[in-house]
């Protein structure tokens, strides 16, 4: 039997891999959540009004029921048992396995800051969090998001859309400071203001204000900007929790080999609990994006069934739109000391690459984003450049790559 703690992205992909590669076999996928797997990227979307919930569904209960793909919902998994091949849950039930796979994916960072707790307080991570800002929202007239990574981005335009004041207040100085280095950052937050969204970078926020156990602003130094509601977009953790407690290995997330087979046998993990390798840096890393947990979710599958197919590793990739302006990131856009930096801006286009002894290691392309699959391409492989042009208008990336 196999089993399965996770009904995300990863843990979706390995219960239908196991189904394609074995007709018979007994497949449970365990989620504590009462929703089927939906698509987690779609949420700022939902709160926008642009989807209804239902449209992010990717895969019902009937569609589970039809491949025979057991669904627990709404329950947990407290401690994994490995001698004994044992989960127990939070309901009381006890379920053994053959193979185990954890895609236990993330869960959102709170800051320890002062009144975090409030009622009016959100973070936007599931369907059901979705619902209740979309019910804050109603009545709310002025948000604050923290974090301007992706999620709070993307979170603060949908709020713009309801029809609220959005102020972002980001520590770092410039926005997606994990994507974008700073003239591409530029360029989105000129898109942002466009948009409506009023952004606060370089400040740290001490504490959310309160009265009678409700929001009324967030304090940053002696200054208090008053809001309805706050939005906590600080980052995300990997839910090691279970696995620790359990005895196997973890560091930043759950340490795997090649197989995605962690330190215990017959346990393996994939998505965004699992620490794998860095295409680039060859470091050990945990991935957080759609695509890698898909891949990591079927390649553990297989290896559940008995292959040994590796896992050759993590391209660090993004590709989103934010404020109408297309973005795709991939490898190392920051480089290091000694790297060779291409890149040119035009208004609100910008190209930049980044090559290490004439081998590609990262993209950056905002507002023209033509040829971002064969340079992502490039830096997957680590393609040797022997040459290449000055970028300009009429420039093609293909005459770029020596392939």
């Amino acid at each position: 039997m196999y089993v399965i703690i996770g009904q995300g992205t990863a843990g979706t992909a390995a219960a239908n891999e196991l189904r394609k590669l074995d007709n018979n076999a007994q497949i449970t996928v365990l989620t504590n959540e009462t929703d089927c797997f939906y698509s987690r990227i779609d949420l700022p979307d939902i709160v926008a009004g642009k989807y209804r919930p239902e449209d992010a569904v990717l895969q019902t209960a009937e569609q589970f029921k039809a491949k025979e793909i057991r669904c627990i919902m709404g329950h947990y998994a407290t401690r994994i048992l490995p001698d004994e091949r044992i989960v127990e849950l939070s309901s009381g039930q006890r379920l053994g396995y053959r193979k185990l796979l954890l895609a236990t994916g993330a869960r959102p960072v709170a800051p320890k800051l002062e009144g975090i707790t409030a009622r009016g307080v959100y973070s936007l991570w599931t369907m059901a969090q979705a619902a209740g800002i979309i019910a804050a929202a109603a009545v709310a007239k002025s948000a604050v998001v923290i974090g301007a990574g992706l999620i709070g981005l993307k979170t603060a335009l949908a709020l713009t859309k309801r029809g609220l004041r959005v102020t972002v207040i980001e520590r770092m100085d410039r926005v997606l400071p994990q994507q974008l280095d700073e003239a591409g950052a530029a360029i989105v937050e000129t898109g942002l203001g466009a948009a409506g969204v009023d952004l606060l970078t370089g400040v740290q926020v001490d504490a959310v204000e309160t009265r009678n156990g409700s929001v009324i602003g967030v304090r940053m130094g002696g200054k208090i900007l008053a809001c309805d509601m706050v939005i906590v977009a600080a980052g995300t953790r990997p839910n090691t929790d279970l696995a620790q407690a359990s005895g196997i290995k973890i560091a930043a997330g759950i340490i795997t080999d090649e197989y995605l087979q962690t330190s215990e046998r017959d346990i393996y993990a994939a998505g965004d609990v699992a620490q794998v390798t860095d295409l680039i840096s060859k470091q050990s890393i945990v991935s957080a994006t759609w695509p890698a947990a898909v891949e990591q979710g079927e390649v553990a599958a297989r290896n559940m069934a008995g292959d040994t197919t590796p896992y050759h590793g993590y391209l660090t990739m993004n590709s989103v739109e934010i404020a109408g302006i297309p973005l795709v990131s991939a490898g190392d856009v920051t480089g290091s000391d000694g790297d060779e930096i291409v890149a040119v801006r035009n208004e609100n286009l910008y190209k930049r690459l980044v090559l290490r002894d004439n081998v590609l290691k990262g993209v950056l392309l905002i507002g023209d984003i033509r040829q971002a699959g064969v340079l992502a391409g490039a830096v997957a492989c680590s393609t040797n450049l022997q040459r290449y042009a000055p970028l300009g208008a009429s420039f093609s990336f293909v005459d770029l790559l020596t392939l």
